[in-house]
């Protein structure tokens, strides 16, 4: 029922979305409704929620003591894994911005238990029940409003003008909460006019390797901008993973796979890692624009973010507001638009909106990215009670970061107007191993068939069935040459070629692209992205070994016409063993 438009004892309540935000809402409702006298009816709709990859949570000091004031017990054991704070990349510079003692706890038990989130959504969850939350394992359409008929039976008349449609079921709410996340939204589904946070496109995984070593002080890595596609990279280590996070307008999984291949070049990941489970997300980009209706409210990253916002404390601070707002408010839509979005979320909105605008100056501040963490960190911004820092520490707020990298994007760029570029070179780059072959194919009939055919000659040969381990091996042992298929697991070849002519260490390296789609547009950027050869499958036994012996001067892709054929090639090795 409700009171006056608020809400009172016996009022239903709806939360869509069985996350962190909805059950941090519905403990939050329960507990503030009982400190007012009053015992509300919630459910939580927490249907279609999971997420393979399972990402790990970080919990800061003050996400630590809002899950204790909502009842929460948090197990003595999360405090196992800290990190000792969060190391900035862009361009070759590093800076680590330190985080206190006890400040940052990841929390993660994946593969052999939950993921981090998981777990934290669970002890929320559990709180929640313990006060009366009802959870229902049902996904939700849509939200309708339908005034009860005046000759309805009273009981459906008391019970509220929403009504929750969740596969093929009806049922009535005095009010509704939206706590889904930033991935696919309801829209107009919510209501009409509904204007959720922006997001951005992003990929996620977990590392897992072998023999993983020990860390006693594990640091999380945020490579800025290490492809074009690729507005940032963050690396978090947990115990017995990685998890991997790479977010931008268009950034494709294969992106993701490739930046961790530049990664595990550059040691930012161990080597001879297994990636265990991949799938693409959406982040939030900032505010969002119209968050109430009467009696409907959007909380958690569905209302807000930015994907700097490492830790949980913004979201748990949108369900408390929230649940103040709805016991204040009720149905009134602007009491709601005063007491939670101007109010309550006025500073968060803010940071949500700074964040954003930062990952734009970041990239083009270049190298001078880590060094406006830096400064940021030394600055005073006006701020609220309860406003932070970025990726889980106190300090860079986002509107300190905004100014700094600002600035220092400001500088970089007009420096590149004054100064020659020149690009960084290696320390020390490793000799070239002569007669050292990289096959790349993940066919184990052409791959075992082309180094039989390169050992016949004596050279020494390497296959690798999966390409992640690509990067690595030609920065530290660079071969004379990888024969490299298109088509392969996680990235195609034309990038994998493309990514090792662009940087130093692994520049000189000669490629041949070999491919059953032999068509011009494939051969033409096969030669665009740096290959010496393109082969069409099945691969001329012949041919490949006149191109990679250099006995006959070819061009690129073109052979003379008057070229003998070899009479010591193996002909034992018929062509169709060649082909994938």
């Amino acid at each position: 029922m409700m009171l006056a438009n608020r809400l009172a004892t016996g009022s239903r309540v709806a939360v869509v979305g069985g996350g962190i935000a909805g059950a941090g809402l519905a403990a939050s409702l329960l507990f503030n409704g009982r400190a007012r006298g009053l015992s509300l009816d919630v459910r939580v709709y927490s249907g279609g929620t999971s997420e393979r990859t399972a990402p790990p949570a970080v919990l800061t000091p003050e996400c630590r003591s809002r899950l204790a004031a909502l009842g929460c017990r948090i197990p003595p054991e999360w405090r196992a894994h800290e990190l000792r704070g969060v190391e900035i990349i862009a361009e070759g510079r590093r800076e680590l911005l330190a985080s206190a003692p006890g400040g940052l706890w990841v929390v993660d038990g994946w593969p052999q238990g939950l993921g981090g989130l998981e777990q934290v959504r669970d002890i929320l969850a559990t709180a929640a029940s313990s006060q009366g939350a009802r959870f229902l394992p049902r996904h939700v359409e849509r939200v309708e409003r339908q005034p009860p008929a005046p000759d309805a039976p009273a009981s459906v008349r008391g019970a509220g003008s929403l009504v929750v449609r969740a596969q093929g079921s009806g049922d009535r709410f005095h009010a509704v909460a939206l706590a889904s996340g930033a991935g696919p939204l309801m829209g107009d589904a919510f209501f009409k006019g509904f204007k959720p946070a922006p997001t951005v496109a992003a990929v996620q995984a977990r590392l897992r390797h072998a023999a993983p070593r020990l860390e006693l002080a594990p640091v999380a890595r945020l490579w800025i901008a290490p492809l074009p596609s690729v507005d940032a990279l963050f690396l978090l280590p947990g115990a017995s993973s990685v998890y991997a996070l790479a977010f931008g307008p268009a950034v494709t999984p294969a992106d993701l796979c490739q930046v961790l291949m530049m990664a595990a070049r550059d040691g930012l990941v161990e080597e001879g890692f297994e990636l265990a489970a991949l799938e693409t997300t959406r982040l939030p980009y900032g505010p969002g624009r119209t968050l109430v209706a009467p009696g409907q409210i959007a909380v958690g990253p569905a209302a807000f973010g930015h994907p700097l916002q490492m830790g949980l404390s913004e979201t748990l601070a949108s369900c408390s507001r929230a649940a103040v707002a709805l016991l204040d408010g009720g149905l009134d839509v602007g009491t709601l638009e005063r007491r939670y979005v101007r109010e309550g979320l006025g500073e968060l909105l803010e940071d949500a909106a700074a964040g954003a605008r930062t990952m734009t100056w970041l990239r083009r501040a270049g190298p001078r990215a880590p060094g406006a963490f830096v400064k940021a960190q030394g600055r005073r911004t006006l701020g609220g009670t309860f406003g932070g820092g970025v990726l889980g520490l106190s300090s860079p707020t986002p509107m300190a970061l905004l100014g700094a990298a600002r600035w220092e994007g400001l500088r970089e760029v007009l420096g590149s107007w004054l100064r020659t570029t020149m690009e960084p070179v290696p320390t020390a780059v490793p000799e070239l191993e002569p007669d050292l072959y990289y096959v790349v194919d993940d066919d184990p009939d052409a791959r075992d068939a082309l180094t039989a055919l390169l050992e016949s000659t004596g050279a020494k040969v390497v296959a690798f069935a999966d390409e992640l381990a690509l990067f690595c091996a030609v920065a530290r042992r660079p071969p004379t040459a990888i024969i490299l298929d298109v088509v392969l697991h996680w990235v195609d070849g034309l990038r994998l070629a493309e990514g090792l002519k662009q940087h130093p260490l692994t520049r000189g390296t000669r490629v041949l692209v070999m491919s059953g789609l032999n068509r011009p547009h494939v051969r033409q950027r096969a030669l665009d992205a740096g290959a010496e050869a393109f082969l069409p499958k099945p691969v001329d036994p012949d041919r490949l070994l006149r191109i990679l012996t250099g006995r006959v001067p070819l061009t690129p892709e073109v052979a003379p016409a008057h070229a003998p054929a070899m009479a010591d090639a193996p002909r034992e090795l018929s062509a169709d063993r060649y082909a994938s």
